[in-house]
């Protein structure tokens, strides 16, 4: 068994089939074929059932599948160290983050970490928050942070660090800005809103609870765009608001709600299935969470 035969392996069940596989890998579809026959004769078990247009892992291809993304993995963490190693830096760290929130969370988590690993490499993804899971499901980030609701998948491992209140953001004289104290649900589905991805799951979460259905005029990543949204067309931004971030908000007005579900959970995801490199232990350390590296 080669390296190539686990990489294509990988490659064929997470194209969904042989076909796809040989076009991304640029290898002859009857050459791929040949391999995944002489992997399953190696190890004596079946490890695809060939639909006409899927495949399916059996219980041995599973496992085969785990243990072939692991050993990729560290193929891939062996060459990061050699290539870290001939530039002066000394390990990678890979971690997801939610687009849209990355000024928020580089400060808040690499400031500190920086300071005391200054000759770390970073590989750092930037993507829409519900592919912060997959990313660490799949081994291709080690770490993940998420900012919505909870995820409850077997192999991961949930470590809540903060929470942030959804409030509402509105222009001056908006109607909204002259309600005394916090304001209800049933006040607000009227107007348009303005809601970041992240927080958009809540929000319909909550207004349903009062038989209600938010009326979502614009649905964005950043939170900045939906409260630039209400700064220039009158809507109602429904977006978590942490006290470093008032500064986006000093022109217009902030309300809070009286609905103690209005908020964002934000956590720190790692996958229970692979093991932690140093530095991402180190990295989890550092923001209060202790693990032995499996």
């Amino acid at each position: 068994m080669t390296l190539d035969s686990y990489k294509n392996f990988v490659a064929i069940v997470e194209s969904g089939s042989i076909l796809a596989a040989a076009n991304k890998l640029l290898i002859a579809q009857p050459s791929l074929s040949n391999q995944l026959k002489n992997i399953e004769k190696n190890y004596g078990a079946q490890l695809l059932i060939r639909g006409s247009r899927s495949l399916e892992l059996t219980d041995a291809g599973r496992m085969f599948y785990r243990k072939a993304k692991e050993i990729c993995r560290l193929e891939d963490s062996l060459r990061n160290d050699i290539t870290n190693s001939k530039t002066g830096f000394a390990e990678m760290l890979k971690i997801s983050i939610p687009a849209g929130n990355s000024a928020h969370f580089l400060h808040k988590f690499f400031d500190p970490f920086i300071e005391e690993h200054p000759k770390v490499n970073y590989d750092l993804y930037e993507v829409p928050s519900e592919l912060v899971i997959p990313n660490v499901l799949n081994g291709i980030t080690e770490i993940g942070i998420t900012r919505s609701n909870l995820p409850n998948y077997a192999p991961l491992s949930v470590y809540p660090y903060e929470r942030e209140d959804i409030v509402a953001v509105v222009p001056k004289g908006h109607p909204l800005a002259k309600v005394k104290g916090r304001l209800h649900i049933t006040q607000v589905h009227e107007y348009n809103l303005a809601v970041p991805f992240d927080c958009l799951g809540i929000v319909k979460t909550s207004f349903g609870q009062h038989l209600l259905s938010p009326n979502v005029a614009i649905i964005t990543s950043p939170k900045t765009t939906a409260i630039e949204w209400a700064r220039s067309f009158g809507c109602v931004a429904l977006v978590s608001l942490p006290d470093d971030e008032k500064e986006l908000t000093k022109d217009m007005v902030v309300k809070r709600f009286d609905d103690p579900d209005m908020y964002v959970s934000s956590a720190f995801l790692v996958n229970r299935e692979y093991r932690l490199s140093d530095i991402a232990v180190e990295f989890l350390k550092i923001h209060g969470i202790t693990l032995k590296n499996r």
